[in-house]
């Protein structure tokens, strides 16, 4: 009889490498498995920051459509478009400035000679108080 070597025989490398070679496949498919399992998780959380963001607009968007199909606001653009007055309204129109009136000769005088601010605005009042030498004449 032949001793016994203290090598392990090729059978026996063969089916260690095999074993080595499966545990790296095997790792191999748990940390991709893992990897996809991470990138469905932050899909997720896009999506669901998405659908929050969309549900924010349509809740404002409720809220505007309810708005503008309100008695009150079709009551206004009526007024403003139409004028629509209802029975009890009194209408009171404010008539604007549209020229600036920067030279003297534009000024309206009252019965005593000096100049009527009353139909000046109270910004031109203030640039005629500060910029002109004296402005009460």
């Amino acid at each position: 009889m032949q001793p016994k070597s203290d090598q392990p025989s090729n059978f026996t490398n063969f089916v260690i490498i095999g074993l080595i070679l499966m545990s790296a496949y095997l790792l191999y498919s748990l940390t991709l498995a893992f990897y996809k399992s991470y990138q469905i998780d932050i899909y997720i959380k896009d999506f669901e920051r998405e659908n929050e963001r969309i549900d924010k607009e349509n809740t404002a968007l409720f809220d505007e459509y309810d708005y503008v199909t309100s008695d009150a606001y079709i009551d206004k653009i009526l007024k403003q478009n139409k004028g629509l007055v209802n029975p009890g309204e009194d209408v009171i129109i404010i008539a604007s400035n549209s020229g600036k009136l920067d030279d003297e000769a534009s000024f309206d005088y009252d019965s005593f000679g000096e100049r009527d601010y009353s139909g000046m605005s109270n910004i031109e009042k203030w640039q005629l108080f500060i910029f002109e030498e004296n402005p009460l004449r």
